[in-house]
């Protein structure tokens, strides 16, 4: 090849060269223009997930504001609907709405769209009926003839009477007697004055018919002592001071220590007890009403506090060795306990109580806390159990003409009610445990209390003559509600 081609392909190849440099250094530009692209979008990736952190710490925060929000709505919703079907609040507190619910839970009666209200056309009615006993006799004459007016006097003819006859209290006023106490000389020249009666001392004094009326209007009445002085005025013309209201009260109260040392031994030796207390208003501050029954016998207390030591200085429970049904305050706990030398044998918590906790926790959130209401419903099958067993029972001691009391369900019966409260509870249990979405702290302790107390709930289903609620206790001491409803102390 001759040296004029050579240096033609040579310069070409040096072109090729050229060219191929200036597309690498071309390549090198893009590729590096192209790496800068990539660590401008790898930076704004970082600052996309670290804004994507940030949102999801906030809104992990939110969640948890708006759990506890959440949570704070259901406990202020589940205080609001509280009343006396859900919670210990007393009837006579419920709002009128709750008081409209519970009467229309309560109706089994459908209004018939007919008939109007009362006494229906043929009802044979109640009434006062002629006495044939009368302490007076007042004859009417007519003045005339209702026909022509002809005048009606005493010699007109007598066609019998019809009598019509007004039931009446005489005035009753006081009776002021008088005794006068003779003074006698003897022979010997001493004299001596007569004693007064019993119940009669100083120169004026009220007797006892005025005492007893005191204590009646004042007790039974559940009046105050300032409206039973003034009561006595006005109906009696007898006016007395409170401090003499208030005397009456502390005398019955003396005559019947010996009397509540009698019951307190009675309470004692029963079979079964009930116990409760309740709080009262008392100069405007709070005391307690404590109250022990058995069917037979009502003892009442009153404590400055609710505590240990009002139990302990009633000396009722601490030496009480029977069934003892009451709530779970957790007072009552020791006198059952002997670790701390209690002597009670079982307990009966009180259904009624539970019912209310129970209905107030399923209210709140019916779909998480469906355990409760089903909770509820297993308590009402246990009830209907014992039920069955006792008519059962009786069915067939009348059968075999002899008494014959049921003592418990059947083993296989008792054993599935357990298994199915037991099962129950657990479920409220992992509903609402610590650190679950959703939970309850006071549907956690409910069941949590439930399934460790189930021999004191379900221990009427061991003992039928035990009863499942603790209704009359919580009756009896509807008096002193009563009293600080009607009187305000």
């Amino acid at each position: 090849m001759p040296v004029s081609d050579l240096r033609v392909v040579n310069a070409r190849l040096r072109q090729v060269v050229a060219d191929k440099d200036e597309l690498i250094a071309s390549q090198e530009g893009l590729i590096r223009a192209q790496g800068e692209q990539l660590a401008n979008q790898a930076e704004m990736i970082r600052l996309q997930s670290d804004r994507m952190r940030a949102q999801d710490q906030l809104i992990a925060s939110q969640d948890a504001v708006s759990e506890q929000l959440l949570a704070e709505i259901a406990e202020l919703k589940r205080r609001l609907s509280m009343d006396s079907s859900n919670s210990s609040t007393p009837p006579s507190a419920d709002s009128i709405a709750a008081k409209a619910k519970r009467r229309q839970a309560n109706s089994q009666r459908e209004r018939s769209k007919d008939r109007k209200p009362g006494g229906q056309k043929g009802h044979a009615g109640s009434g006062l009926e002629l006495s044939l006993e009368v302490d007076d006799t007042v004859p009417i004459e007519p003045a005339e003839c209702s026909t022509c007016g002809e005048h009606l006097g005493a010699g007109s003819v007598c066609e019998g009477f019809t009598p019509v006859q007004q039931w009446d209290i005489p005035p009753v006023k006081v009776e002021k007697v008088q005794f006068d106490l003779m003074r006698r000389r003897c022979s010997a020249g001493h004299v001596t004055q007569a004693l007064a009666p019993a119940g009669v001392s100083g120169p004026v004094c009220y007797g006892p018919n005025v005492r007893s009326f005191v204590a009646h209007i004042a007790y039974h009445g559940h009046v105050s002592m300032e409206r039973t002085a003034e009561m006595l005025a006005e109906l009696f013309g007898c006016p007395v001071s409170t401090g003499f209201v208030a005397s009456c009260l502390t005398r019955l109260s003396t005559t019947l220590a010996g009397f509540e040392t009698d019951l307190k031994q009675a309470l004692i030796a029963a079979r079964r007890l009930h116990h409760d207390e309740t709080p009262v208003p008392v100069n405007g501050s709070t005391a307690y009403v404590y109250n022990a029954r058995t069917p037979d016998l009502i003892w009442y207390g009153a404590h400055q506090t609710r505590s240990h030591a009002a139990l302990d200085g009633f000396n009722i429970l601490p030496r009480y060795t029977g069934v003892l049904i009451r709530d779970d305050w957790h007072g009552y706990h020791k006198y059952s306990d002997p670790t701390r030398g209690g002597r009670i044998t079982h307990v009966q918590l009180c259904c009624a109580h539970l019912m209310r906790e129970l209905k107030a926790v399923w209210e709140a959130n019916p779909q998480r806390q469906a355990w409760a209401e089903q909770m509820r419903q297993t308590l009402k099958k246990a009830r209907r159990a014992v039920d069955a067993a006792i008519d059962a029972a009786i069915d067939a001691a009348i059968d075999a003409a002899i008494d014959t009391d049921a003592a418990g369900l059947a083993p296989a019966t008792a054993e599935s009610l357990r298994d199915l409260y037991l099962n129950t509870a657990e479920q409220g249990i992992t509903a609402n445990a610590p650190g679950t979405t959703g939970r309850s702290h006071d549907a956690y302790k409910l069941a949590k209390r439930m399934r460790d107390r189930i021999d004191q709930v379900l221990y009427f289903t061991v003992d039928f003559d035990t009863e499942w609620t603790n209704n009359p206790s919580e009756q009896a001491l509807r008096t002193a509600k009563l009293q600080a409803k009607i009187s305000g102390s």
